[in-house]
């Protein structure tokens, strides 16, 4: 039996999360979408 984790999409979220904290100030959606798909 194998056992899986969902230690990666918890890391992604982890990151999004990080980056919207940063992302308070940005001026629209697509600067936060290209900062997401940069990190």
């Amino acid at each position: 039996e194998r056992r899986t984790t969902n230690g990666m999409v918890e890391g992604i979220n982890n990151k999004l999360k990080l980056i919207k904290r940063r992302a308070y100030g940005f001026r629209n959606f697509r600067n936060f979408w290209v900062r997401s798909m940069l990190s």
